[in-house]
């Protein structure tokens, strides 16, 4: 994790001692690597200022002003300022002065004082440390007074790294200092660490012979006592943080990006040598030669020796490339709180398997997700997101940008944070990052509402005499009524189930938020039979809600299932932190063909993943209490007991849509239904892929996730109150695979039911 870094590049020319060639084009190059995330990594934001200035009008009174006002607002924000001069410098004694546009020879009041200022901004109150480079004649003069500082504002609790062209007694010519920092910053550093300090790029320069008959030197001062990091200039392109994610000789590519790319150059003939026979479609020197991203620089020279079309598709395969880099470095420094494994893996998944248009949900791409953990999992689902994800219509960066808006979103990132906004803007992805902005923006809106139907009341497998609901705001019950059943039946049950979701519908309209969500929690009996997704009211209940089904014994525990709960936890935590991916126990007929003997293997060795069955047992409804106490996730099939297991589809199925379940159940039923309707088939999965979507169509499921687990413990908690209408209201959002992420809304006031408004 990296804190703000700030930045302020000018240039200023100087009439009076002639104007200097190239420099508006070498403060551009500098200042472009200095803004970028896998460079300088300083924001470029309006907010901030301008960060670069150059042109006519840099008088000595604009350049200290501005200097000034990036001081104050790097403060302001406690980021690091990154401040370049480029220009003429002057020398008077020992100390040096800028000159700007009104700047005239051997007169210091005219001039900028580049000490003093660097003074100023060392003692501002804020600053987490000042990075200075000076390209002028007489850079060495720049040295602020560092002893003074101990008595300052400050009393030395500050931080400067200086970095300049030339001796204090030296001329500097044609910016060739700025600009061989530019190639060192670009290039990297193969012996230098993670970051380049100014040590670090000062030497560089002298090795280059770039800048060579002037003295380049650097300086530094240190007196943050609580600060542990070193202050820096950039990342160091040619570090083991990008190689180590490819495990190819320190090639900066991974499996995918590298047989992607050898496809890409196939046509082309090797530099060196011939083909060493891998079978790679390309000879492999070419692919291993990509080792830091000046080396796809340097395969795009080759890109005329393609015919037309090969051509364009490797341009399209390079562009991904260099723009996996530039994801890599947003990532490894992400501005959010700390990225995990299961996060990853979690937001990767719903990009892959998110909605699609026309059909509700898409069925995947047949590249199944990276299997791998940690640093190496960052590097294999850019590359994933940006060679495989795409579909026809779309950019290259439109699922990539989705996968950093979902991270953002968990990991409290706001949209407009300026290290996020320099990705969009050195990928071009600026137009899809607000799209995916947008669409969190209604999907967040459309998941607000989720309305709680409950059997509880029921007593075995007979049907209840009153349904208890609860409508949900965002987490925070808001409403909670009561609809008696007309008969004790499923009929008399559907009928109160619908007067529940016109109440429901008409308490959405008054917080103007749609309702699309309906939990309807049953006895473990019902839950092997009833299937309230099918109810008719003109149409298919499932068709106008997304319905998942809860074991409503979590509400109120019996005494001999008291420990379900947190039984289920524990579960969900497992599954949650999988690292080998296996994530459902598949019973066989063997398994439960007798009951005693399954519960007797449930309770000496629980399951730590979620249960299925690969068929549907005769005795379902009597093993329904066992299984679902043994795990939340339950599955089984919804086909008579004389058909065959569950084929491997099936299973290839959940798997690949885990991270979508049980929302996902949702879509696959309405595919179902529509095709149905239409005498149609379901499409067939991809080739070589995992089971596609309409393979869940036939599994049922009792889906216990940790949102629904919250509910149940405030339950329990609300019937030993004195005051039973306290309003339910988690004191933190959770993550709950139903539905995806959605921050549940703080707690709020009390909210009295319906029968206290009534009263």
């Amino acid at each position: 994790m990296t804190g703000p870094r700030h930045v302020l590049v000018i240039g200023a020319q100087c009439p009076g001692l002639g104007l200097l060639d190239g420099l508006e084009t070498a403060a551009r190059s500098l200042h472009d690597t200095l803004v970028s995330p896998w460079a300088g990594a300083c924001a470029e934001t309006p907010e901030h200022g301008t960060t670069l200035l150059y042109g006519p009008g840099l008088t000595r009174e604009t350049v200290e002003k501005e200097v000034r006002r990036a001081g104050r607002a790097a403060a302001e924000a406690g980021a690091v300022l990154v401040l370049a001069l480029l220009g003429h410098g002057m020398a008077a004694g020992t100390r040096l002065h800028y000159m700007a546009e009104d700047s005239r020879d051997e007169d210091p009041l005219s001039a900028v004082d580049v000490g003093s200022l660097l003074g100023d901004l060392l003692d501002t109150t804020g600053l987490d440390g000042l990075v200075a480079l000076v390209d002028t004649c007489h850079a060495g003069n720049a040295v602020p007074d560092l002893d003074s500082l101990v008595g300052g504002i400050r009393r030395g609790d500050t931080r400067l790294s200086l970095l300049m062209a030339a001796g204090a007694d030296e001329e500097a010519y044609g910016l060739r200092f700025s600009s061989t920092v530019v190639k060192v910053l670009r290039e990297g550093i193969a012996e230098a660490g993670e970051i380049l300090t100014a040590e670090d790029v000062v030497l560089a320069v002298r090795k280059d012979g770039g800048a060579l008959g002037q003295r380049a030197q650097w300086t530094g001062y240190d007196g943050a006592e609580l600060v542990t990091t070193r202050l820096w200039l950039a990342r160091n392109a040619r570090h083991a943080v990008h190689a180590r994610h490819a495990g190819h000789g320190g090639s900066l590519l991974g499996p995918l990006a590298r047989a992607e790319l050898a496809l890409a150059l196939g046509p082309l003939k090797p530099d060196v040598g011939g083909d060493t026979g891998e079978g790679c479609g390309a000879p492999v020197d070419l692919v291993d030669t990509v080792r830091h991203p000046r080396d796809l620089a340097a395969l795009r020279d080759r890109l005329p020796e393609l015919p037309g079309a090969a051509r364009q598709w490797a341009t399209g395969v390079l562009d991904a490339l260099r723009n996996a880099g530039r994801t890599l470095a947003l990532l490894e420094a992400w501005p959010g709180s700390d990225l995990t494994t299961a996060l990853l893996r979690r937001t990767l998944a719903a990009v892959r398997t998110g909605p699609g248009p026309g059909d509700g949900a898409g069925p995947g791409p047949a590249e199944p997700l990276p299997d791998s953990t940690g640093t190496e999992l960052l590097r294999d689902a850019v590359e994933h997101l940006l060679l495989r994800a795409p579909r026809a219509g779309r950019s290259r960066t439109a699922p990539l940008a989705a996968f950093l808006a979902g991270l953002a979103r968990d990991t409290g990132v706001d949209p407009q944070d300026a290290a996020l906004r320099a990705w969009a803007k050195d990928t071009s992805a600026v137009i899809d990052l607000n799209d995916a902005f947008a669409r969190l923006a209604d999907t967040t809106a459309e998941l607000r509402l989720r309305l709680v139907v409950s059997l509880h009341s029921a007593i075995g497998d007979e049907w209840p005499e009153t349904l208890e609901t609860w409508l949900l705001d965002g987490g925070t019950v808001r409403h909670r009524e009561e609809f008696p059943c007309a008969a004790q039946d499923r009929t008399g049950t559907e009928r109160a189930l619908f007067r529940a979701l016109r109440w429901a519908t008409r308490q959405a309209k008054l917080l103007e938020a749609p309702l699309r969500r309906v939990e309807i929690a049953a006895p473990a009996p019902l839950l092997a039979t009833w299937r309230p997704e099918e109810a008719e009211i003109g149409r298919r209940l499932g068709t106008l809600y997304d319905v998942v089904l809860r074991w409503s014994d979590r509400i109120q525990p019996p005494d001999h299932l008291f420990w379900i709960n947190d039984h289920a936890r524990g579960i969900l935590k497992t599954l949650d932190e999988s690292p080998d991916g296996r994530r459902v126990d598949w019973l066989g007929e063997g398994d439960t063909r007798r009951a005693p003997d399954l519960r007797a293997r449930l309770m000496d060795a629980p399951p730590t993943r979620a249960v299925a069955l690969a068929h549907r047992p005769a005795q379902l409804s009597g093993l329904m209490e066992t299984l679902l106490a043994s795990s939340p996730i339950l599955l089984w099939p919804d086909e008579d007991p004389e058909a065959p297991p569950a084929p491997p589809a099936v299973r290839r199925s959940v798997d690949a849509h885990w991270h979508q379940l049980p929302g996902a159940f949702s879509h696959a039923y309405r595919a179902k239904w529509s095709a149905r309707t239409n005498g149609t088939e379901a499409p067939p999965p991809a080739p070589d892929g995992p089971g596609g979507l309409h393979h869940l169509a036939g599994l049922r499921t009792v889906w216990d996730g940790t949102e629904w687990l919250d509910f149940c413990d405030w339950f329990e908690q609300y019937a030993y109150r004195s005051d039973p209408h306290d309003t339910y209201a988690p004191h933190a959002p959770h993550d709950d695979r139903d539905w995806g992420r959605t921050a549940a809304a703080p707690p709020g006031p009390r909210h009295p039911t319906d029968r206290e408004e009534h009263a």
